[in-house]
């Protein structure tokens, strides 16, 4: 008796057990499922006429001897009058009926919110649920039957396949030919050994194959953004957007006095690329950051796209770009001046630059010259060094400095001339070099220009003993061609020591101003006196 009421026991709990499964099996109570396991998917079609035209939609196409096969499929179908209503159907569409058929079977709780289901045609299905609702593509899902050889899902419409980002991307217009072109030109064509078939040999010997090749391209390494096995999110300029930002940065290299390369072009355009590859499904790009695949920063509201209008691909989504910026730490490595400009100063630009503390000639000139110095290493190009030579009334005890805007050089109807230099605003690191032998320790202040000669300046650091050699004597130190050409070996025309970090204020380009004040003598017997040769600005990380 006691064996009797064991076994009853466990039967009520494998019972309650399989009532348990069977609820999770046919879902969450969120969509309709039906059991009509006794039929076969054929059967289903022949005992539901409502189906008729999309089961012979898929007989056109040869699908139906997919439902006979031994295996568990999944079906996504639409009634008559969904298909009536459909008006881009295409007579014999295999790849578009291939989309409403995967192999395996998924019922309502395999359906989760974000799944993504390969189809028969490679290309993947994505599930969302909203609610109570379920959606295969954004289609809703009405109702479900279990078959004895797979599942059919009822949805709302058919099904369009989406396309590949690799293929979309190709096909893009010639509106958008600047960035599809950039992007494919990179494409290899390379021989698959591995899936190729020998089918012979030549007259020396080498194998014969029927050949087999793939695309590769070098953004795949980070971004392989023809892979159905991953998703990714675009953002896409067309011609004149990016002729646009073109337009913008040459204005801006103007207004520096410099102007756009090749090799800058390339580098911008490498950006953009690099930029416009994003790993997952990125819905927001709102007032953030957001590092791109190739770890390129997009940084909202400086870059702009049209987030109205998604287009929704196999493997991702597709934004377009309206507007575009390349970064000034991307495009700028330096910006850099030579303080023996000052001898190009016409009379009315004297007092660009202030002294203070200076010497008095009778005249009431003040004791400030052109010093030239040893020859450079780069003599083919610059002869000499040549630094501002401002001497100091040792008896004063008042500020002794120099001050200076940047100044761009050129030429003016066979006339060396000079004009204020304008930047980008943001922050960048100050460099400066000097003739350092026996210069004294200094303090360096830097101001915004404000136009009003009004300069409000800022101590960016003190007591710098500029007499050391390195990093402080002229521009021999720090990314220097030595540093910068494999191989390199003067050392010349780098940015100088760093003297701190200093923004320049502003949504346009602008100026400034740069004060060197004497701190103290390098040595008892030491002249009074400053002689600084340059100032390199480098556009920190912080630097859009």
């Amino acid at each position: 008796m006691k064996n009797i009421i064991f076994i009853s026991l466990i039967f009520s709990l494998v019972l309650w057990g399989c009532n348990e499964t069977w609820d999770e099996y046919y879902g969450e109570g969120d969509l309709e499922t039906i059991d009509k396991s006794s039929l076969t998917l054929i059967e289903f079609f022949q005992k539901h006429p409502e189906y008729s035209k999309f089961f012979d939609l898929y007989k056109s196409v040869g699908i139906d001897e997919e439902m006979v096969k031994d295996q568990q499929v999944t079906l996504w179908v639409a009634d008559n009058q969904a298909v009536d209503g459909t008006s881009d159907i295409l007579p014999n569409d295999t790849v578009r009926m291939q989309y409403h058929i995967n192999y395996l079977p998924f019922i309502n709780t395999d359906l989760k919110n974000g799944t993504r289901i390969r189809s028969l045609n490679g290309v993947y299905l994505q599930i969302t649920r909203e609610s109570a609702n379920v959606y295969v593509n954004k289609v809703k899902i009405l109702k479900s039957y279990v078959l004895k050889n797979g599942v059919i899902h009822i949805i709302e419409s058919m099904l369009k396949s989406k396309i590949n980002m690799y293929d979309y991307l190709y096909s893009l217009s010639d509106e958008y030919s600047i960035f599809r072109d950039s992007v494919f030109a990179q494409n290899v064509k390379v021989f698959d050994m591995v899936n190729s078939i020998p089918i012979g040999v030549d007259k020396t010997g080498n194998t014969l194959y029927d050949s087999v090749f793939y695309v590769y391209n070098p953004l795949f390494e980070k971004a392989q953004f023809n892979s159905e096995f991953s998703q990714f999110t675009a953002l896409v300029p067309n011609n004149s957007v990016i002729e646009s930002c073109f337009n913008k940065l040459n204005t801006q290299y103007e207004l520096m006095g410099k102007q756009v390369t090749l090799a800058d072009t390339l580098l911008a355009m490498q950006w953009i690329k690099e930029a416009a590859f994003y790993d997952g499904i990125i819905s927001d790009f709102t007032d953030k950051d957001t590092r791109s695949s190739f770890g390129r920063i997009w940084r909202d509201p400086i870059q702009k796209i049209d987030a109205s209008n998604p287009v929704e691909l196999s493997n991702g989504i597709l934004y377009y770009v309206t507007e575009i910026k390349i970064p000034n730490n991307v495009i700028i490595s330096r910006i850099k001046s030579l303080i023996e400009y000052w001898q190009y100063l016409s009379p009315e630009q004297q007092d660009w630059y202030e002294f203070k503390g200076t010497t008095f000639r009778a005249d009431g000139s003040p004791n400030v010259s052109i010093l030239v110095e040893s020859a450079t290493p780069k003599p083919e190009i610059l002869p000499n060094y040549l630094v501002l030579n401002v001497t100091g009334d040792p008896e004063l005890t008042s500020e002794f400095s120099v001050s200076f805007p940047p100044l761009e050089k050129y030429d003016e109807g066979g006339k060396t001339v000079v004009r204020k230099l304008k930047v980008p605003p943001g922050e960048y690191n100050l460099y400066m070099g000097f003739h350092s032998s026996g210069h004294p320790y200094v303090d360096v202040h830097f101001a915004n220009d404000d136009e009003s000669g009004n300069y409000t300046f800022q101590k960016i650091n003190e007591n710098l003993q500029v007499s050391l050699s390195t990093p402080w004597n002229f521009d021999r130190v720090t990314e220097t061609e030595a540093d910068l050409i494999p191989g390199g070996m003067r050392r010349w025309d780098g940015l100088g020591g760093l003297v701190g970090v200093v923004n320049i204020d502003g949504d346009a380009m602008a100026s400034f101003r740069i004060k060197v004040v004497f701190n103290k003598l390098e040595s008892a017997g030491g002249a009074k006196r400053l002689r600084p040769y340059h100032w390199s600005l480098k556009p920190t990380a912080n630097n859009y």
